[in-house]
């Protein structure tokens, strides 16, 4: 990455801009408030680079950081499975929900960091909001929703070992996942049970939308995010891989790669599910998903039940 690129990330990674209102990052306005964030940035950035190989404050090997609004039916499935997979700690910042979120959250004890953030638009600056409070506490750390299971193939390593064979490349700052689409499964209504048993039916490998990518982050390297939830931003002279380790940059790779992992991503679950999630809007964006997404992502042309299988053997149902 250029220094400029970096230099504009670190921008807004400081806590001026995280902390500004979202009128104040959008149209007309978002050049000035960058502007006025120029010097700060420059000086995170000097200090992000000092500290690249700063490793003294590790607490956990794998942390995950995730947004939510209104999803206390999803997150004990979700948090509980990360558990199973070697993730010791979790930052939930918990967009303005109002429901038992909280409460669920809780029941998990000192594994989870509670963050309350308020506002519209707010996930890069959670992502940013993470890495500046929390970075330093993790060897990796990961960003990803409510709805994203991150899947290794059978025989693999544990997660965090899988996880070091790539970082041991000194440039490596970042591992990137690819989506496979899970589609309804032809469920119009929410069926009991978890999640990752109730939805079996996906996406072709090469779908489109499984070009896009999630990524696990060693934190020291990272400059941050910028305006994509699906790729950070690195220091000059880090850059992220996949699992053939080839660069990957941004949000998108050029090919699937899901040999040995992928993100089994339950995007619309049933349809009574996804008038729900519509409702409650996008971090990402003050706008509402259309049930035109709906259709673009209801694929169900492969059985993989890989997930079922894995939670029966790890009784996790």
């Amino acid at each position: 990455m250029s220094l400029k690129k970096a230099l504009h990330c670190c921008i807004r990674r400081t806590q001026f801009f995280i902390d500004l209102p979202y009128e104040q990052k959008t149209g007309k306005e978002l050049r000035k408030s960058e502007l006025r964030a120029v010097v700060t940035g420059a000086v995170k950035l000097v200090s992000l680079w000092a500290k690249r190989n700063d490793y003294s404050q590790i607490k956990y090997d794998l942390s995950m950081t995730i947004i939510l609004k209104n999803e206390a039916p999803y997150i004990r499935e979700w948090l509980a499975y990360y558990i199973s997979i070697g993730v010791e700690h979790f930052y939930i910042y918990d967009n303005d929900s109002q429901d038992d979120l909280k409460e669920i959250i809780d029941s998990f004890g000192d594994k989870v960091t509670y963050v309350r953030f308020s506002g519209i638009g707010r996930q890069m600056d959670a992502y940013n909001d993470a890495l500046n409070k929390y970075g330093r506490y993790s060897r990796y750390m990961g960003f990803l929703d409510a709805d994203e299971f991150i899947y290794l193939k059978e025989g693999q390593l544990n997660f965090v070992d899988f996880l070091h064979n790539y970082f041991a490349d000194p440039h490596v700052g970042g591992f990137v996942i690819n989506w496979q689409i899970f589609g309804s499964s032809f469920l119009k209504k929410k069926p009991h049970g978890l999640v990752t048993n109730n939805f079996v039916y996906r996406a072709k490998k090469d779908f489109k939308k499984n070009f896009h990518v999630k990524t696990i982050v060693d934190p020291r390297k990272v400059a941050g995010f910028f305006n994509d939830p699906h790729g950070a931003y690195y220091l000059p002279g880090y850059y992220a891989v996949n699992e053939k380790k080839q660069k990957v940059d941004g949000p998108f790779s050029h090919s699937v790669n899901t040999d040995r992992i992928q993100i089994n991503h339950y995007f619309t679950k049933s349809e009574e599910e996804f008038i729900q999630k519509k409702s409650r809007g996008r971090a990402t964006k003050n706008s509402q998903r259309t049930m035109q997404d709906f259709v673009d992502h209801d694929k169900n042309d492969i059985l993989d039940d890989s997930m079922r299988i894995y939670n029966q053997r790890n009784k996790l149902e």
